[in-house]
This record gives structure tokens, sequence and C-alpha cells, in this order.
């Protein structure tokens, strides 16, 4: 089963999430709540209510690369991470105000205490075989070279150009594929 999390400013079912959706049947791609703790306690939810009838693999996107980094320690899962956010109590600190979210049209208040509550979910040491990280150069939202360093020692896909969204996503099919059924 592939669980897509999305980005901050995203959807479950957006570029990459309706993509996933068309790789595999068993596919989860939800709406997160902006609010961390509640969008880590959904998260844990469903791989609470799933592990045992599925083989789980995150999918994590930005933000959502973040917390699939989190919850793939926590629970020992495979995790495909997308352009993740690092650090994200400081990545999304100079984001505070009312967020736009350009799928759905909606709002949200994001506040210094929603970012700084992102501090817990940082994890300091990471178990590189749990990881593939799939990078673009081009990435204008996050520096590529941060992921680079944190999971040097994981398997990862760096390619020039592209950008935040990650180009071409469709074509990694098949290594998705088969890194989420190497167990």
């Amino acid at each position: 089963m592939l669980l897509y999390l999305h980005g901050f400013r995203s959807i479950g079912l957006c570029y990459k999430g309706t993509i996933i959706r068309d790789f595999s049947p068993h596919s989860l791609t939800p709406n997160l709540p902006y609010v961390p703790d509640l969008a880590i306690e959904f998260i844990q939810s469903l791989i609470e209510k799933y592990q045992k009838q599925y083989k789980i693999c995150l999918i994590g996107s930005s933000l959502g690369g973040y917390y699939a980094t989190f919850l793939a320690e926590k629970y020992h899962l495979k995790a495909i991470l997308v352009n993740p956010v690092i650090d994200g109590y400081k990545t999304l600190l100079p984001a505070v105000g009312r967020i736009h979210i350009p799928y759905n049209n909606q709002t949200f208040l994001w506040t210094i205490d929603l970012a700084l509550s992102l501090k817990q979910y940082y994890v300091e040491t990471i178990t590189p075989s749990l990881y593939y990280v799939m990078l673009q150069k081009e990435d204008k939202v996050l520096n590529y070279k941060n992921a680079v360093e944190k999971f040097r020692d994981s398997k990862m896909l760096l390619q020039e150009g592209g950008s935040h969204r990650f180009e071409n996503f469709q074509d990694q099919k098949d290594s998705i594929l088969q890194w989420a059924d190497e167990y």
C-alpha cells in the first residue's frame, strides 16, 4: 500500500497524489490536517489501521516528506521522500500568516506555534536503508543539498532541472513500485 503524504499548501489528490493513485489500486492519498499534531495523529491512525493487512510504503512530498521521515522511523516503514523538508520548524516559520491552498481554493491560518510544533517531529539520526530520496536540483522552494546531506547514505535519485513539484513524476512509477515492494 502506498500512503501519500502531501506538502504544506497541497491536498491528497494534487499532481503527485493523482499519479500515485494511478500507480497502485492500494493507494491512499488523504487530505492531511494543516495542524501538525493532528496530521501526525491522522497518519498514525491510518498506519495502525492498515499495517496488519498491507505492507505500507510512505511517499512524502515536501512537508509530507518531513512527516514521512518521523513515521518511517517510528514504525520502521520504507519511505519515498520527494523534495522533502528537512527541518520543518525552521523552513515553515517564515510562512506564518493566512495560507492559500490553490488546489481547493481554501485557506488556513499558519501560526508561530504551529511552525514550532514541528520541532517535536524532527529526526536527528535516520535509518538510511528505509529511504529512497527523489530530488530535482531546480527546486526553488527547498535547497536540495540539505536532503543530499541528511540522506547521503540512502538510495537517492538526483536529477538536473525540475522543480519543487518534481517534474515528470509519472516516469518514476517503476522505481517507486520496486522500492515499495523491497522489504
